[in-house]
């Protein structure tokens, strides 16, 4: 009966798997390549101004010299205009961090911090790496990373039922393992790939 029942949850995951991922495809116009879109603009745009409060916060407001700021702003949006997604609501934020640091969150909130900006030599500096976060943003990076960890998510799952079904593990060992999965998952997920940063 566990065989069975191990046996109907895989091919229903499996099934769902492949359903979601024939209708979420689409090419990236930044990328030219196919992407399984797991979110609409609507809820990227929503992430990214949900987060966007607590990171400028974590990472020291906006920077205090307010020319600064505003230089940041203005390359940023004369980038994010030439961008293959230029109706997103940009941000751009220069943080007061010594961290040497950029990133990009969903929807076009965009950071770099004072300390990366001290090690500038020039402009062309700052407009590639706000550029570079552009690109994170428009090739859709943040979507590719939620897919991962849906992935991930349904592979511990799958393995879950598995173990509950063909062995005589207990239920607190199964939590155990699922949780030490699932966290791996999202540390590992945490930061773009290679490819993604190349």
């Amino acid at each position: 009966m566990r065989t069975s029942i191990w046996r109907w949850c895989c091919v229903a995951v499996v099934a769902t798997g492949m359903l979601i991922t024939l209708g979420g495809c689409q090419t990236n116009a930044a990328t030219g390549r196919k992407q399984f879109i797991m979110m609409d603009e609507e809820t990227e745009v929503r992430l990214g101004g949900e987060a966007s409060p607590q990171f400028l916060q974590s990472y020291g407001g906006t920077i205090p010299d307010q020319s600064i700021d505003q230089y940041v702003k203005s390359l940023g949006a004369r980038l994010a205009a030439l961008s293959e997604r230029p109706d997103l609501p940009w941000e751009f934020h220069a943080v007061d961090s010594s961290v040497i640091n950029a990133f990009a969150l969903p929807g076009g909130k965009i950071f770099i911090t004072r300390g990366l900006m001290a090690k500038l030599q020039d402009e062309a500096q700052l407009v590639g790496i706000l550029g570079h976060e552009v690109g994170h943003v428009t090739a859709k990076h943040i979507n590719d990373q939620m897919s991962q960890q849906m992935g991930l998510q349904i592979g511990v799952a799958a393995v879950m039922i598995g173990l509950g079904a063909t062995t005589d593990i207990d239920d607190d060992w199964l939590n155990v393992i699922g949780a030490g999965a699932s966290a791996g998952g999202a540390v590992y997920l945490l930061s773009y790939s290679r490819t993604q940063e190349y």
